[in-house]
C-alpha cells in the first residue's frame, strides 16, 4: 500500500507538467495562425487554420493562360498568392527572398546579375519553376545560348541543358511541335496525384537532363520511345541543392485540365521539397 506522501508526490509532478503542455499547445496554435505550420487538414480544428499562403512571382512575362491560372479561384483556395510578373531588370540583391516560388517564363533574355540572383536564391533554399526557354540568353552576348553561360550561373540550379546548342551557340532545333501523349515516368510523385497520361498537342522546348536530375514525364511522339531530347517534358533537380527546381518543357497552363491540375500539385509540392 502506498503512503499518502507518495500520492502527493505523483500528483505534484503531473501538475507541474500542465503549464509546459499549455505553452506547447499555445506555440503550435500561434505557428498555425501565422502559417509557419500547416494545420488546415487536421479534423475538427482544421477550419481554424487557413492554408498558409504560398507567394509566387513570375520573372519575365507570364503567358495569358498562366496569368489566368495563377489568379483562379482554385489556386487561391489552395493558398497560392500570385504577386504578378516582374521584369528581370528590377531584380536586385535580396528582393527574391520575399517569395516562396519563382517561375521563369516568357522572357528568353535575362541579364547576368538577374541570373545570378535567381541561382543564389535557389542555393539558399528557394524554389524555382522554369518554363520553356526562359532565361536561355544573356543581354551582353546575342550569340550565346543556354542556362550555363558564364560562371556561377543558372545552369548550376536547373536540371536540364538547353537542346540544339553546342559550345553555347545554336546548332540545331530548340523547339518541337508535338502531337502525341503525355507519359508519366514517376507515377507516385506528389505532383501526379490524381493525374493520368493524357493527350498532348503543343510545343516543347528541346532539353537534355543533367546528371543531377530525375525525369518525371516525357511526351511520346515516336511510338512509345524516348528518341529525341525534345521529348523530355518535366525534369526535377535532385540531391545537391538546399532549394528545388522543376523544369517544364511546355506551358502547362496552355494544356487541358489535367495539366493545369498537375501544375497546382507541382506548386504545392515544390513549396516544401528539398534537393
Amino acid at each position: 500500500m502506498k503512503r499518502r506522501g507518495q500520492y502527493a508526490s505523483g500528483g505534484s509532478h503531473a501538475e507541474s507538467l500542465i503549464p509546459l503542455i499549455l505553452i506547447v499547445i499555445l506555440a503550435i496554435f500561434i505557428a498555425g495562425k501565422l502559417g509557419w505550420v500547416d494545420l488546415s487538414s487536421i479534423p475538427g480544428v482544421g477550419s481554424l487554420f487557413p492554408k498558409p499562403n504560398i507567394k509566387v512571382l513570375v520573372v519575365g512575362h507570364a503567358s495569358p493562360a498562366m496569368e489566368t491560372l495563377l489568379k483562379s479561384e482554385d489556386y487561391r483556395l489552395a493558398g497560392i498568392m500570385y504577386a504578378g510578373s516582374f521584369q528581370q531588370e528590377y531584380i536586385v540583391p535580396g528582393v527574391l527572398k520575399n517569395f516562396d516560388i519563382i517561375i521563369l517564363q516568357g522572357s528568353e533574355v535575362c541579364d547576368r546579375p538577374a541570373r545570378l540572383e535567381i541561382a543564389n536564391r535557389v542555393k539558399a533554399g528557394g524554389k524555382l519553376l522554369v518554363v520553356g526557354d526562359a532565361c536561355t540568353r544573356v543581354t551582353d552576348d546575342p550569340n550565346a545560348a543556354g542556362w550555363d553561360v558564364g560562371i556561377g550561373t543558372l545552369g548550376e540550379v536547373i536540371p536540364v541543358e538547353y537542346g540544339g546548342v553546342m559550345f553555347h551557340e545554336k546548332t540545331g532545333r530548340t523547339t518541337l511541335f508535338a502531337d502525341g501523349k503525355f507519359r508519366i515516368v514517376a507515377p507516385y510523385h506528389p505532383m501526379f496525384n490524381g493525374i493520368t497520361n493524357y493527350g498532348f498537342y503543343g510545343t516543347l522546348t528541346s532539353v537534355r537532363p543533367t546528371a543531377s536530375s530525375d525525369v518525371l514525364a516525357y511526351v511520346d511522339t515516336y511510338g512509345g520511345k524516348i528518341t529525341a531530347p525534345a521529348t523530355f517534358a518535366i525534369v526535377e533537380s535532385k540531391g545537391f541543392l538546399a532549394g528545388k527546381t522543376l523544369y517544364f518543357a511546355f506551358d502547362p497552363a496552355n494544356m487541358d485540365i489535367s495539366s493545369r491540375n498537375m501544375f497546382l500539385n507541382a506548386l504545392l509540392y515544390v513549396r516544401g521539397a528539398k534537393g
